[in-house]
C-alpha cells in the first residue's frame, strides 16, 4: 500500500510530519510520496479561473487548500497499479492503518468515510487498477462549469464508482479516542501548527449566516467562531496539541524535518511561533 499526501507551500511543514506519523507506524520513506500543488503546472494553470461550488461561481486561489483537487491525479499519478491511500497533509497516523485495505474488495474499489450520507473524500483507499479517474478531464469540467467542486468532493461526479464506507476510526475529526487510527485535524482555523496566525483561506459560508454570527458576538451571544474570526485560536483538544508536538518531534529528530524548514515556515506564516510556547 502506498500513501499519497496532498500538500502545498502553505502546508508544506504539516504535510511532513503527516508522512512522520506513517514512518512511526512502521511505513518506510519509500511508501510515501506527495502530490504537491507547486509541482502540478496543470493545475496551478488554473489560478484566477472561475469554477461552481455550491452553484456559487468561485474563482481560483493559489490558498491553503489549492491542493485539493490533485485527489483525482492519485491513481492515474502511481499508473493505476496498486493500493494507495490518498490524504490530506492534516491527517496524522495514531495507529497502524494497514487493515484499512481489507475494505476494498471486487465491489468496492473505492473506500471513504461518510458524513450525513455523503462520501468524505478527503481519506481515500483506492485501488487503482479500477479507477481510472482522468486529472486533466476532471479538472477541465470543473473550470468548464460543468460539475460543481461539491459534486468531486463527495464524489457524486462519478457515477460508476463502488464505493465502501470506512469506520470514522479512519478519519476522525479533532479529537483521539481509544480507537482512533487516523486524525484528521479537519477544522481548519483549529490547526494546532497556526494557532495565532491570520486566517489565510477563504470562507464558503453565505452572506447572511456571517452577519449573523457577527451580529451574535456584538451582542455578547454564543456564535460560530469558525466563521468570523480573523485569526487561527488554539485548538479545543488538549491531547490533539500534545499529539502533533510529539510528532513534530519525532519528525525533527528523525531528520523527516529540519530546523531549517521550520524557521522557513514560520517566517512565510505558515507555522506558529506560538506552537514553541
Amino acid at each position: 500500500m502506498k500513501i499519497l499526501i496532498q500538500s502545498n507551500n502553505k502546508q508544506k511543514l504539516a504535510s511532513k510530519i503527516a508522512a512522520a506519523s506513517f514512518i512511526k507506524q512502521g511505513f518506510s520513506h519509500n511508501d510515501i510520496k506527495f502530490l504537491e500543488f507547486e509541482n502540478n503546472s496543470f493545475l496551478k494553470s488554473k489560478i484566477n479561473k472561475k469554477y461552481l461550488r455550491k452553484g456559487i461561481i468561485k474563482t481560483f486561489k493559489d490558498d491553503l487548500q489549492s491542493f485539493t483537487l490533485l485527489r483525482f491525479y492519485g491513481p492515474e499519478f502511481i499508473n493505476y497499479k496498486g493500493k494507495i491511500l490518498i490524504i490530506d497533509p492534516d491527517v496524522f497516523a495514531i495507529k497502524d492503518p494497514k487493515d484499512i485495505s481489507n475494505f476494498l474488495n471486487q465491489d468496492s474499489y473505492l473506500a471513504c468515510t461518510f458524513i450525513n450520507r455523503k462520501p468524505r473524500s478527503e481519506v481515500m483507499m483506492i485501488d487503482a487498477t479500477k479507477v481510472k479517474w482522468k486529472f486533466k478531464e476532471i479538472i477541465e469540467k470543473l473550470f468548464n462549469l460543468e460539475i460543481d467542486y461539491d459534486d468531486l468532493m463527495n464524489l457524486s461526479f462519478d457515477k460508476y464508482l463502488k464505493i465502501n464506507e470506512l469506520d470514522l476510526k479512519y478519519n476522525s475529526h479533532d479529537q483521539i479516542t481509544a480507537e482512533t487510527i487516523l486524525l484528521h485535524t479537519s477544522n481548519r482555523i483549529t490547526q494546532p501548527w497556526k494557532e495565532g496566525l491570520d486566517v489565510d483561506f477563504e470562507r464558503h459560508h453565505s452572506k447572511r449566516n456571517i452577519i449573523k454570527q457577527k451580529l451574535r458576538k456584538f451582542l455578547g451571544l454564543k456564535y460560530n467562531k469558525d466563521m468570523i474570526e480573523d485569526k487561527y485560536y488554539k485548538h479545543p483538544n488538549e491531547e490533539v496539541i500534545e499529539r502533533f508536538k510529539e510528532l513534530y518531534n519525532f519528525a525533527l529528530e528523525h531528520k523527516i524535518i529540519n530546523n531549517n524548514e521550520v524557521e522557513d515556515a514560520i517566517k512565510n506564516k505558515f507555522f506558529t511561533k506560538n506552537f514553541f510556547l
